[in-house]
């Protein structure tokens, strides 16, 4: 009986040692966050009012922005810890006096142009034409979107006939009017879901952008009529004939073919390229 009370002795006071142990640690890593959390460290602050569009070094040589200690548990995402990491830089936002500096709240100066030209990529110009709301799918297009530009063609030697030609395939349209629909700033939170800016009211001014070689092509033709055909952003482009009406001859439509499926083997070419 005596060996059983020992055993169970020996138990409850391995049992304690062991509670024992693990509130020590559970302590100790409390005390070691809290010194962790409490640490100071070194960072760039505002230490009065910095207007967006302020030069980094301006404001440094003024005593607007010093390294200053600040708690480890207080340092915001991506707070910057050199000055030297800002200079050169502009604020992209008016920054008040004991703010810690953020990389977001300083770019570089070219990043804050207005100029629509950062618009393009590079290589690439942009060139307006005028293409009204019935002959631009009924003004769907819009910024972004990706068309196929047909121009009217005539036949010199019968005026009866009507013709298509594809000026490009898959061009890019830049703007309607002067809405750019760029991307804004994302929303805060860390959600990097570019919006765009709502649409302006309806304009016959497209503008595309395109390599200058295919600026000039669009300028020359663009004294005809010009159509714009809506298509998917993965359009995949291949070659299309120039299309010929002739009154005289039946269409399609005539011989039973639907513009979705192919022309049954038995038909009479009825489509006439052009010359």
């Amino acid at each position: 009986m005596s060996s059983r009370r020992t055993l169970i002795l020996v138990g409850a006071i391995v049992v304690g040692a062991i509670a024992a142990l693990l509130i020590l640690r559970y302590v100790g890593s409390v005390q070691d966050k809290a010194s962790s959390d409490n640490h100071l460290v070194p960072v760039v602050v505002a230490t009065g009012d910095v207007a967006k569009g302020t030069n980094a070094n301006d404001a440094i040589s003024q005593g607007l922005i010093e390294i200053r200690n600040r708690r480890q548990a207080d340092l915001p995402t991506n707070v910057v810890t050199r000055i030297e990491n800002i200079k050169g830089m502009v604020s992209t936002i008016d920054i008040s006096p004991g703010s810690m500096i953020t990389a977001a709240e300083f770019s570089q100066a070219n990043d804050l142009s207005s100029s629509d030209s950062n618009q393009l990529d590079p290589g690439d110009v942009a060139i307006t034409v005028s293409v009204d709301a019935l002959h631009s799918a009924a003004g769907l297009v819009q910024p972004g979107d990706f068309v196929n530009v047909l121009v009217d063609t005539a036949n010199p030697t019968n005026p009866a006939i009507i013709g298509e030609a594809t000026v490009y395939q898959k061009a890019k349209v830049l703007a309607i009017g002067t809405n750019l629909g760029s991307q804004v700033a994302a929303p805060a939170g860390g959600d990097t879901t570019a919006t765009t800016a709502a649409p302006q009211a309806a304009s016959n001014l497209v503008t595309f952008e395109v390599p200058a070689p295919a600026a000039q092509v669009l300028a020359a033709t663009s004294q005809k009529s010009l159509r714009l055909v809506l298509v998917r952003p993965d359009y995949q482009v291949h070659p299309i004939s120039p299309y010929s009406y002739d009154p005289t001859l039946p269409l399609p439509g005539d011989q039973g073919h639907s513009p979705y499926e192919a022309s049954p083997a038995t038909a009479a070419p009825t489509i006439t390229a052009g010359k």
